[in-house]
C-alpha cells in the first residue's frame, strides 16, 4: 500500500489513500503494510483538509486575478503545519501566518499588497482572525474558510489509511482535549488500529483526568443540594448528546456562588471527571499571570482558553473568581472604557462555546453574585445560578468520611460534625490534615479523639471565662426560644473576637414587634450574665451595637417610628445616631425598656439558663433542639413568614 499527494497544479490538490481516503469510509481500507509516506501529522492535516467545503472561486480560477482567503484553524498547533501543505501543494500563494502574539504588521501588508499586485493567491492562517491577522488582510478577504477540529470519523479514516487496516469505532470522549501533535504521536509505524485507538483513550483520560486526581466521583460527593442534582442531570444530558438523542444546544452552563471554601471548584472538578469530559480552568487572575496587563494580551489569552474549550468538545470550561469582572455599571467612564472590551470579548466567547455544536458547558464560581455584570447573568449564557451554602451536620460526615477513607471506620463521625456547625469543607479538609499530622507525630494510627482534639482546640480560656460565655449564650437561646423563635446551634468556640455564638432564624420581612423581640433576643446576653451576678462588662458590644441599628432602623429608615421618612439606608444608622442627639435619647428609652423585659423572661427562666450553660461548658457546641424545652408562656408561633439565619455573639 501507498499514500500520495498529487498536485494537480494550482487549482487543485487530491490524495489517494490506495483504498481509503477522505471521502471514502474508514472501513475501506485495504489489509497492508503501514502507511510509509506522510508523517501521522502531514495525514491528519491533508485529510482535514480535504473535509473542508471550499469556495468556489479557490477550485474555478483560471486567471491571474488576486485572490484573498482567511482560514481559521483549530489551534495554533495547525497554523504552521497546514501552512506548509499549502506552500508544498499550491504555487502562486503567498501565506500570512496569523501568530498568538502582537507581531509588526507592516511588513505583511507590504507583501499582502505587493502580491495582489501581481495576481498572486494571498492567504491567511489564525486561530482567531480578528485577533491574529490585520485590518487590511481581513478587510480584502473574498472568502473565510473554517477548518474544523477532526471528528472522531476523519480519525478513524486516518488511522485506516495510516495503517492500511479496518479501524475499529472511536467516540467523541476518545479524543476529547486533544491537540494536533497528541492526535499525530498516538499513530506509530507497525501499530495496529486498536493500538491507536487505546493511545488516543489514554491520552484524553491523562490530558482531562490525571491518574492521581483525588476529586470523588459526583455519587461520593455529600451536601451540595440543588446544584448536585443539577450536576448529575447534566452527566445524563451529555451522554444524550454523544449518542446523538439531543442537541449540544439543549446543554445548560451555571453559576455556582456562595462563602469562599464551600466546594464550588471540587463541584465543577467532579462533575468533569463524572462525565469524563475535559475541564478547561481560569479565572480572571490568570489572565493577568503571564502579562502586564495589556488589553490585547488579556483579550489574546481569553481567546485562547474558549478556542481550547471549542476544540476540546464536549467539554467543560470552568470559569473561577468571576466576582473579579466589575460590574460595568459601577464604574467611572474611564474604567468602563477599558473594561468593556474585556466583557464584550468575553461575552462573544461565551457565546461562541454555548452555540458549539460538540458541546461547552461553561461553568463559573463566585463568592459575590450580586457582583456579576448583568450582561453575564442572563439566560443563554448562565441558565442556572446555585447557592452553595455551607453543609449541614451529614454533609460535613461525608465530606469526613471521603477524606477518612478507611481511617476511624467506627467513629460516629456525624456526631463529630455537629460540633463544627457552619463548617466548610476546606475547613473540614484542614480539620483532618491537623489530626493526621497528631498521630504521625504520635507514631499511632489516626482516632476520633484525634479529630475532636483538632474540631476543638484548647481555647487558652479558664473554666470561669468558659462559664461567663456559656451563661451569656444560653441567655440568647432560651430568650429567643420563650420569644417563639427558632433556635439552631449554640456554641462557645472562640472565632475571630466571638466568644460564642447562637443561631437564631429571625422573619425576613419583620414587623416592629418582630424587631423589638429580636433586640431583646440581643439584651439577652448582658441580662443573662448580670442575673448570675456577673457586672456589666464588654462582651455584649456586638449585640449592643445590632440592637441600637435595628431600633434606629425601624424609626429612620422602614418607616415604623413616627415618620415615614427614610432619613438613611440601615447600613448608615449608626452613623446617623452618632450625629442626632435626640435619636440616641430615643432609641436609648427604647433599649431600657425592652432591657427591663428582657430581664424578667431571664429571672423566670434562670433554671434553664444554667442549665444549658452547663451542657455548653461540657461541649462547647449544642443543637439547641436537643437540649432546650420552651420554659414559659410564648406567642403563638408565626406562619406564612419566610425565615433567615441569623447569629447573635
Amino acid at each position: 500500500m501507498s499514500g500520495r499527494i498529487d498536485d494537480a497544479g494550482d487549482d487543485a490538490f487530491d490524495i489517494g489513500l490506495d483504498g481509503a481516503g477522505p471521502n471514502g469510509s474508514a472501513d475501506q481500507a485495504s489489509e497492508g503494510g503501514a502507511y510509509a509516506i506522510m508523517t501521522p501529522r502531514d495525514l491528519i492535516i491533508a485529510m482535514s483538509w480535504r473535509s473542508v467545503r471550499l469556495p468556489r472561486k479557490w477550485h474555478a480560477r483560471r486567471t491571474n486575478e488576486g485572490l484573498v482567503t482567511i482560514i481559521q484553524v483549530p489551534s495554533q498547533a495547525w497554523v504552521a503545519p497546514l501552512g506548509d501543505y499549502l506552500r508544498d501543494h499550491r504555487r502562486g500563494i503567498v501565506l500570512v501566518d496569523g501568530k498568538a502574539k502582537a507581531k509588526d504588521v507592516t511588513t505583511s501588508d507590504s507583501a499582502i499588497i505587493a502580491g495582489l499586485d501581481r495576481g498572486l493567491h494571498i492567504v491567511g492562517i489564525a486561530v482567531d482572525p480578528p485577533s491574529h491577522l490585520s485590518a487590511l488582510l481581513r478587510g480584502a478577504a473574498d472568502d473565510v474558510v473554517i477548518m474544523p477540529a477532526p471528528t472522531p470519523e476523519l480519525m478513524r479514516g486516518v488511522i485506516a489509511a495510516f495503517t492500511g487496516r479496518r479501524c475499529p469505532a472511536i467516540a467523541a470522549l476518545d479524543i476529547a482535549g486533544l491537540d494536533l501533535r497528541d492526535l499525530a504521536v498516538a499513530l506509530r509505524p507497525n501499530t495496529t488500529p486498536a493500538s491507536c485507538v487505546k493511545r488516543l483513550r489514554r491520552a484524553s483520560s491523562a490530558r482531562n483526568l490525571p491518574v492521581d486526581d483525588a476529586t470523588p466521583p459526583l455519587a461520593e460527593l455529600a451536601g451540595y443540594g440543588e446544584a448536585r442534582r443539577w450536576c448529575l442531570d447534566v452527566v445524563s444530558d451529555i451522554s444524550a448528546v454523544v449518542d446523538g438523542r439531543i442537541s449540544a444546544g439543549e446543554l445548560e452552563s451555571a453559576i455556582f456562588f456562595g462563602p469562599p471554601g464551600t466546594g464550588k471548584t471540587l463541584l465543577a472538578r467532579s462533575l468533569a471527571r463524572t462525565s469524563r469530559l475535559p475541564l478547561i480552568q481560569t479565572s480572571v487572575s490568570a489572565w493577568f499571570h503571564d502579562n502586564a496587563g495589556h488589553l490585547g494580551d488579556v483579550l489574546r489569552h481569553i481567546d485562547d482558553v474558549f478556542t481550547r474549550a471549542r476544540n476540546s468538545a464536549p467539554s467543560i470550561i470552568f470559569l473561577d473568581e468571576l466576582d473579579a469582572i466589575p460590574d460595568r455599571k459601577n464604574m467611572d467612564s474611564r474604567s468602563r472604557d477599558w473594561w468593556n472590551s474585556v466583557v464584550t470579548s468575553l461575552l462573544l466567547q461565551i457565546d461562541a462555546a454555548r452555540n458549539s455544536k460538540r458541546g461547552v458547558i461553561m461553568l463559573a464560581a463566585t463568592n459575590h453574585i450580586e457582583h456579576i455584570d448583568a450582561a453575564l447573568l442572563r439566560p443563554g449564557r448562565f441558565d442556572c445560578h446555585f447557592r452553595i451554602d455551607p453543609p449541614d451536620a451529614s454533609g460535613l460526615a461525608g465530606i469526613m468520611r471521603g477524606h477518612l477513607g478507611k481511617d476511624c471506620a467506627d467513629a460516629d463521625l456525624k456526631a463529630l460534625a455537629t460540633l463544627m456547625p457552619g463548617a466548610t469543607g476546606a475547613e473540614v479538609t484542614g480539620i483532618i490534615r491537623t489530626a493526621r499530622r497528631q498521630a504521625r507525630q504520635e507514631n499511632r494510627p489516626l482516632t476520633a479523639a484525634d479529630l475532636k482534639a483538632a474540631i476543638l482546640p484548647a481555647s487558652g480560656r479558664t473554666f470561669d471565662e468558659l462559664r461567663h460565655v456559656a451563661i451569656h449564650e444560653a441567655g440568647h437561646a432560651v430568650v429567643a426560644s420563650a420569644l417563639g423563635f427558632q433556635v439552631g446551634t449554640v456554641s462557645i468556640r472562640a472565632t475571630g473576637k466571638a466568644g460564642g455564638w447562637t443561631d437564631v432564624a429571625i422573619p425576613s420581612i419583620p414587623t416592629l414587634l418582630d424587631i423589638e423581640r429580636h433586640v431583646m433576643v440581643l439584651l439577652a446576653g448582658r441580662a443573662a450574665n448580670m442575673a448570675f451576678g456577673s457586672v456589666p462588662d464588654t462582651g455584649a458590644v456586638s449585640d449592643l451595637s445590632e440592637a441600637t441599628r435595628l431600633i434606629g432602623a425601624a424609626k429612620v429608615t422602614f418607616g415604623l417610628g413616627d415618620t415615614l421618612v427614610v432619613r438613611a439606608p440601615p447600613d448608615d444608622v449608626l452613623n446617623l445616631v452618632a450625629r442626632d442627639r435626640a435619636l440616641a435619647d430615643a432609641i436609648g428609652r427604647d433599649l431600657g425598656r425592652l432591657m427591663t423585659q428582657t430581664r424578667m423572661i431571664v429571672a423566670a427562666n434562670l433554671d434553664a439558663i444554667g442549665r444549658l450553660a452547663d451542657q455548653l461548658v461540657e461541649r462547647l457546641v449544642l443543637d439547641a433542639q436537643e437540649h432546650l424545652a420552651r420554659p414559659v408562656d410564648q406567642p403563638p408561633e408565626r406562619s406564612g413568614s419566610e425565615r433567615l439565619g441569623r447569629r447573635l455573639s
